[in-house]
């Protein structure tokens, strides 16, 4: 239809190129919290979409709350509803869902979205199809989900935003881990379920930094090995609570804490009531 025509030639016309990321699971559902705890994300679709919000982002942007500093920026865009089933497969979607992600590299913003309205266009001329979906979507924060898109500035975005930590390592090959690869413990990543995501390689000085780390890593010369590239490496060492990285900032105050409570509490007694 002509009106159709000109609503996706407009968005053509007016808008930005993002990507869109369709949300998969690694896991089963929790159906307590209603949420999905190994969210992956392995599709980033180019297609143009309209900034309705093209001034500055909404919401309350940046304020104090009894969580601390909260953080809430909002945008809608604007997407065609044949030009979303050209460029995203029907078997990935056959509209825009609520937790799937929108990366604008012209602002380098990470967007969630998470309300897709149909009505947007009034349903003119009669028409039931919706012309076009709005989608008001808020920033994006990160919570160990995956990316493995293939497109490097996205999926840096966990190596920036993940909490990781160094272990310490021998090298027994002369293989080098690879970054975005997967590092494991056992026959497999998913027989022994203790794997991470290499986040980065010193080989010199014998430290693999890891992140999305799942189960616990022995030591003692247990051999980590590289899922991709195959080099393998001894765990010597590693203290979760000295050598993890804390990104954006390094805000943690596990160590101040912990450093503090060593200098007034012995947790050597093992009755601090009495004796014996």
């Amino acid at each position: 239809m002509l009106l159709e025509d000109l609503v996706i030639e407009s968005i053509r016309n007016h808008g930005i190129d993002v990507y869109y990321m369709p949300r998969t699971s690694q896991g089963t559902l929790d159906t307590l919290f209603g949420d999905d705890p190994v969210k992956y994300y392995d599709q980033a679709i180019k297609i143009d979409m309209y900034l309705e919000t093209f001034q500055d982002f909404g919401g309350q942007q940046e304020f104090f709350s009894k969580f601390g500093l909260q953080i809430e920026k909002t945008a809608r865009l604007a997407v065609a509803r044949r030009t979303f089933e050209k460029y995203v497969q029907q078997r990935l979607r056959l509209m825009p869902k609520e937790g799937d992600l929108v990366f604008m590299p012209t602002q380098r913003k990470m967007m969630e979205i998470r309300f897709v309205e149909r009505d947007a266009s009034f349903y003119q001329l009669g028409k039931i199809i919706p012309y076009m979906y709005a989608l008001s979507m808020e920033t994006f924060k990160y919570n160990g989900e995956f990316f493995n898109t293939g497109i490097e500035e996205i999926d840096l975005m966990g190596d920036e935003s993940a909490i990781s930590i160094n272990y310490n390592v021998s090298p027994t090959s002369t293989a080098t881990f690879e970054r975005g690869e997967i590092a494991y413990q056992g026959t497999s990543p998913t027989t022994n379920n203790i794997f991470g995501i290499v986040v980065d390689y010193d080989r010199p000085s014998g430290i693999l930094r890891l992140r999305n780390i799942r189960g616990e890593f022995a030591t003692a010369n247990a051999t980590i090995r590289g899922f991709t590239s195959g080099a393998t490496a001894n765990s010597l060492s590693y203290d979760i609570l000295y050598d993890a990285t804390i990104p954006q900032g390094e805000i943690g105050d596990n160590v101040i804490i912990q450093e503090e409570a060593n200098t007034y509490m012995d947790f050597s007694e093992s009755n601090p009531f009495g004796s014996p």
